[in-house]
């Protein structure tokens, strides 16, 4: 499994959807966002992983759909 992950959830300052990261680490940036917005972290998902999480995201009341909406609601 490749360890590149991208961030499908809404667009926050200094993190935009669909932002990749490569390697598996995440920038500084990015940790501090989670820190203060811990479900943005379950929004990174790996890229093999895309088509289905994209799908996951459109129903209402998966994980995915909540974190989503989570974040967006701050």
């Amino acid at each position: 499994m490749d360890k590149t992950r991208i961030y499908i959830g809404p667009r926050l300052s200094g993190l935009n959807r669909f932002t990749v990261f490569q390697g598996g680490t995440l920038p500084s940036l990015v940790k501090e966002i989670i820190e203060k917005r811990p479900a943005v972290a379950d929004l990174i998902v790996y890229v093999d992983d895309l088509a289905q999480a994209r799908v996951d995201l459109a129903k209402k009341g998966h994980p995915l759909n909540l974190f989503f909406n989570q974040v967006r609601s701050k």
